[in-house]
């Protein structure tokens, strides 16, 4: 089986499986969990196996398995948009292409990425097809947020949560890509939360690094006025960077606030651990609970557009006060 490839998620996986083996499978599946926690790759492996003319085989080559690689197969469709919402146009091509039995198989999968982008229309217009599927029907939803969709396509989808992924997992999944030394292992593993695609972002980018050198030089340069006014600059330059910077900033007092509730062996920068006792030091722990609950929502006030230069000159005022 092509599931047999993933790595972690253990018993979603398992329950794909069994749903496979048994002849149990329902026609409709929603895949949700964070953005880049590998719900494609979950996904694509699912329904490949769905298509596979033996499932039991370890690296089959059937006609439905080759052209799945290929990505030729007839029984196998992706719902694409390039709008930033999936349209009704969209769902009325599937249900096109639904109308025609399979080629190969008894079954015919689709695939709709980022679901909670439907339109009510388009959900309306796929709701008829979940009411009354062909039997030889099966859709797979994607989505960051199972709750944005309709109450009545919730209702009709049975939701498999996806889980951020354990350190030896993330090991495993971001190691086969890239030989990343040991000393960044810390805080890759840390900031990324267990998401794949979070860690991947940091290594292939390098902004998460960069912002983070010059985050904590800002905290040991706290009176350098030249410095603080650069990173302004930098920040104003490169707005796309401000999210990142309020995730470095909340893991920097997350860490102090750990450190205060001893539990040093917990930090996320555990390299840094030197310049974070010495932060940790200015703050009582109910000051750091400030601190954080004030960049949350900073953080969600610069997401409703706000001034920019006034945004990030209160973010470096919060950062400058003690």
């Amino acid at each position: 089986m092509e599931l047999d490839k993933i790595i972690g998620q253990s018993e979603l996986v398992g329950y794909l499986k069994r749903l496979i083996t048994h002849d149990l499978v329902g026609h409709a599946y929603a895949l949700s969990g964070p953005e880049g926690i590998g719900k494609k790759t979950l996904a694509r492996a699912f329904a490949k196996d769905l298509l596979c003319q033996n499932p039991n085989s370890y690296n089959c080559n059937c006609i439905s398995c080759r052209t799945f690689n290929s990505g030729t197969n007839p029984d196998f469709f992706q719902v694409v948009s390039d709008k930033k919402s999936i349209g009704v146009d969209s769902i009325r091509e599937l249900q096109d292409h639904a109308a025609h039995r399979p080629t190969y198989g008894n079954r015919k999968v689709y695939l709709i990425p980022d679901a909670e982008l439907m339109t009510p229309q388009a959900q309306n217009c796929l709701l008829k097809t979940l009411e009354e599927p062909p039997k030889y029907v099966i859709i797979i939803l994607l989505t960051t947020n199972f709750e944005a969709l309709l109450p009545t396509i919730q209702s009709r989808t049975v939701n498999l949560r996806m889980t951020p992924y354990s350190d030896e997992e993330m090991r495993m999944i971001v190691g086969s890509r890239h030989n990343i030394p040991n000393d960044q292992w810390e805080f890759i593993l840390r900031f990324s939360s267990g998401i794949p695609l979070n860690a991947i972002r940091m290594i292939e980018e390098g902004a998460i690094t960069d912002l983070r050198a010059q985050v904590f030089q800002l905290f040991e340069k706290s009176d350098d006025l030249n410095y603080i006014e650069n990173f302004r600059k930098t920040l104003l330059d490169n707005r796309e960077n401000i999210p990142a910077v309020f995730d470095i900033l909340l893991s920097v007092y997350r860490d102090c606030l750990v450190l205060k509730l001893g539990m040093e062996d917990r930090l996320i920068n555990s390299d840094k651990k030197g310049i974070i006792k010495h932060i940790a030091s200015s703050y009582q722990k109910h000051n750091l609970f400030e601190k954080i609950a004030n960049l949350e929502r900073m953080r969600r006030n610069f997401s409703y557009n706000i001034n920019l230069q006034l945004g990030i000159d209160t973010l470096l005022l919060e950062i400058q006060e003690v």
